[in-house]
């Protein structure tokens, strides 16, 4: 049976997962529920859409983005960002539309605004 979008915590404005360190990409689908496949083709919309994402890889010596490495915990979180995404909209064409229209809600400082809030309310708890 599959879960609904509000039962997966699916929902555009839900904060998004924050993990504590560097995941693989295989760690990462595992936690996410969807098939490592799933997870690199995310990779690659956010990639060539998000300048900060690409950014936070590590750059080889010949100049390439080394896309093998761990994803970094702002990595982590825009791909489980671009999952709601899909979840919701069900198509890579909206979603690509999606981002391209709302950049900053996968920007860094979202990401570290929602680390936050997240944080604070885990010591308000």
């Amino acid at each position: 049976m599959k879960a609904s979008n509000s039962a997966r915590g699916l929902d555009l404005d839900s904060p998004g997962l924050f993990c504590s360190s560097y995941v693989t990409k295989s760690e990462l689908a595992r936690i996410l529920n969807v098939a490592r496949s799933t997870l690199v083709s995310w990779d690659g919309i956010a990639l060539y859409r998000i300048d900060g994402y690409r950014q936070a890889y590590p750059v080889k010596t010949d100049g390439s983005t080394d896309r093998s490495c761990p994803l970094s915990p702002y990595q982590s979180w825009v791909l489980s960002r671009i999952g709601r995404v899909m979840a919701n909209l069900r198509s890579v064409e909206r979603v690509k539309t999606y981002i391209k229209k709302y950049p900053q809600e996968f920007s860094q400082a979202k990401f570290q605004a929602q680390f936050a809030q997240v944080i604070q309310r885990g010591t308000a708890a």
